[in-house]
């Protein structure tokens, strides 16, 4: 009995998986860049809302020049991402959310875009 609840205790569950994965990936990879202009600078996850959330950086014309069309692209290709990434399935699996935030080089008060995605979503 007491081995088996050693075991037991050494296993993670799903939220603390998200939460080391998640700062693994910030320690590891972080900052980077994605394309011109954008760059990933951490992935957080918030255990209360069970939400992973992607922290960006937008700066030049991105920083500046946001028309709607390019925001609904943006939404879109996030979107995307959620659904056909293999490596979320377990976290969509367990109903996790999913926050993209993009903030202003310029401002790193200001948030550009904020697009949070719920099970309902994906």
């Amino acid at each position: 009995m007491t081995v088996v609840m050693g075991l037991t205790a050494c296993h993670e569950n799903l939220g603390e998986r998200a939460a080391r994965e998640a700062q693994d990936f910030t320690k590891k990879s972080c900052p980077m860049e994605i394309s011109e202009g954008i760059i990933i600078d951490s992935m957080t996850f918030d255990a209360a809302t069970e939400t992973v959330c992607y922290h960006y950086t937008l700066s030049g014309i991105l920083d500046t020049t946001l028309t709607e069309e390019i925001k609904e692209q943006t939404k879109e290709k996030m979107l995307d991402g959620v659904r056909n990434t293999p490596t979320l399935k377990v976290y969509k699996d367990a109903g996790f959310g999913f926050h993209y935030i993009f903030r202003s080089h310029k401002d790193k008060k200001k948030v550009l875009l904020d697009y949070h995605f719920t099970k309902k979503d994906y």
